[in-house]
């Protein structure tokens, strides 16, 4: 039985809807009816804000599709069509400009896009409150009359003058009903100054003017698929949730094997079943070398924007060269356009000593990737690959820090001002070490490519192993304000879990929670340390890939309730 109303702007205490748009002088409502629904089911399914970009369809059908312009108006089933062709970029990538000028996508738009399997037609408007409880907002049409222009302030309910004056195809999302008002909720693309802050209420009913005269279209969740930019923030270390699989949110770890392989496993986001998925190709070291293989620490992992490619970062197993032990970074990717993987070999300086912190920037496109990790002399190396122009060389950015004890994957980018997501937009870098005082401390770069690393705060206490930071969605109120830091460190073989909100700034420092201590239920076992770290599409839940001392790994996670012990997999060993 559906529920007697729906509201999916703050359904369950959560929001799930990108800020009010405007399409401007443009006839470009029927794509913003139907960017606007795929964009909130990837809310609602894999629990993270992902705006899409109307430009990146509208102008691709003035471009590609013959004559027909983008401000002519059309069906939003020929926009759903496209995208499942085409997917549908972020506006960082190609951004909405109102009338037939286009503006075109970034270098990296098949790695930045938000795929779509199908969509279902609906009709009548029991099906229609169905789909809206059980799934999400759906896309609909009507036959608008100008007296729609001024409707629906003050959350009054709308019921067509016809004779107001000629109609008009006009189309929405509906995101919600209210059977007490006896009315749909919906959302409109003309801006927050349009009925109430750009939402009303349309009255159920009304014949051919009404929003069930005609057919509407939904989204199943399981039909959508974000993309690796959108999520980038939202994982690190070892653990990756990937787009593979029949519901998109497959779980990846690379770990090391017996005599410096990696291994990859992987979690089905339909059964939950972990399994080995394959060994990857080892390499000599130095290239055709005569000793060394090719990993030595744990590694670190993200998908990017080439393609959707699996990058892992890792500390090479040491090797000499010329009489001199040398320790170097191994990059190591998975090309999806051949389903190989590459050895994109090592860089970096020869005294590497602990796991990398390793994230794609915002700088070109494709994103640069950016590295930092701890040297044998206790400071810390910030490292860069210029991925616009290609060439796979990094260079080395900065030397920072002393007496630092541990490096690990916490390198996370900043939110730019207003959650700009434009290429280039300012938007530092945070990264959290421990010292040798056992403390974590917090680093800090205003600009990735100019200013200077600066010291924050330090927290904790007896930390002996290397953290895992993220960005969440904890605290992130729409698509421009910043989610908590969420971070899990081992600490006398158990997990501590420290969180601080918003973008903290040097100068008033951070204030760091630890909300929780939890170890395994594996007896006579200890936490060594804590592998990756997500946030994921089931239900914004916190997932921990541990490392246990016998080389065993171990699935942990954070629902409402608290934490979770999760099955033991694989092993280091």
């Amino acid at each position: 039985m559906t529920a007697p109303s729906v509201d999916w702007r703050n359904r369950f205490g959560t929001p799930w809807l990108t800020k009010v748009k405007d399409q401007g002088p443009c006839g470009s409502c029927y794509i913003f009816s139907a960017v606007g629904v795929v964009e909130a089911m990837l809310r609602i399914e894999h629990a993270i804000w992902s705006p899409r970009s109307e430009g990146d369809v509208g102008d691709s059908i003035s471009l590609f599709m013959g004559t027909h312009g983008k401000c002519e108006g059309g069906s939003p089933a020929y926009v759903l069509d496209w995208i499942k062709q085409n997917g549908v970029a972020d506006p960082g990538c190609w951004p909405y400009i109102p009338g037939e000028r286009v503006t075109g996508a970034t270098a990296d738009r098949l790695g930045r896009t938000g795929k779509l399997d199908g969509y279902t037609w609906l009709s009548g408007a029991a099906n229609m409150k169905a789909w809206i409880d059980a799934n999400g907002p759906i896309s609909a049409c009507f036959a608008c009359y100008p007296d729609f222009d001024g409707a629906c302030q003050n959350d009054s309910v709308y019921v067509c003058n016809p004779a107001s004056g000629k109609s008009d195809g006009h189309c929405i999302v509906i995101v919600g009903y209210d059977d007490a008002k006896k009315a749909w909720l919906i959302r409109n693309s003309w801006g927050p100054g349009w009925g109430t802050g750009g939402y009303g209420w349309f009255g159920y009913g009304q014949g051919a003017n009404g929003l069930e005269h005609y057919s509407s279209l939904g989204i199943l969740g399981s039909s959508t698929n974000p993309d690796p930019w959108t999520k980038r923030r939202a994982h690190n270390g070892a653990l990756y949730e990937s787009g593979d699989g029949a519901n998109h949110r497959n779980f990846e770890v690379w770990t090391p094997g017996p005599g410096g392989v990696i291994r990859h496993y992987y979690r089905d986001g339909a059964s939950l079943n972990w399994t080995l998925a394959e060994t990857l190709p080892q390499v000599w070291l130095p290239p055709n070398g005569p000793n060394g293989y090719d990993c030595y620490g744990m590694p670190s992992a993200t998908g990017s924007t080439y393609f959707r490619n699996f990058e892992v970062v890792c500390q090479a197993t040491p090797y000499v060269d010329g009489g001199v032990q040398k320790c170097q970074l191994r990059h190591v990717y998975f090309d999806q356009l051949s389903g190989k993987w590459v050895d994109g070999g090592l860089f970096g300086p020869n005294n590497v000593g602990g796991i990398p912190g390793f994230t794609q920037v915002n700088i070109g496109a494709p994103g640069n990737f950016e590295v930092v990790v701890r040297l044998d002399s206790g400071e810390l190396h910030n490292c860069v690959r210029d991925n616009a122009d290609n060439t796979g060389d990094w260079t080395a950015k900065a030397v920072f820090g002393s007496d630092v004890l541990l490096s690990g994957a916490t390198l996370v980018q900043r939110w730019a001002a207003g959650g700009n997501q434009q290429v280039g937009a300012p938007a530092g870098l945070d990264y959290v070490c421990v010292t040798d005082k056992k403390t974590m401390q917090r680093w800090w770069r205003d600009d990735v490519n100019a200013k200077p690393w600066a010291a924050c705060e330090t927290f904790g206490a007896n930390v002996d192993s290397p953290p895992v930071m993220i960005r969440s969605q904890f605290g992130a109120s729409d698509e421009t304000v910043p989610g908590n830091y969420e971070l899990c460190v081992a600490v006398g073989g158990s997990i501590e879990h420290w969180w601080t909100s918003g973008n903290p700034q040097p100068g008033a420092a951070a204030k760091w929670t630890k909300s929780a201590t939890f170890g395994t239920n594996v007896k006579g076992r200890s936490i060594k340390q804590v592998v990756g770290l997500i946030e994921s599409s089931f239900g914004f839940d916190l997932e921990v890939i541990a490392l246990l001392d016998n080389g065993g790994l171990q699935h942990f996670w954070r629902s409402g309730s608290g934490w979770h012990d999760g099955p033991v997999f694989g092993s280091i060993n």
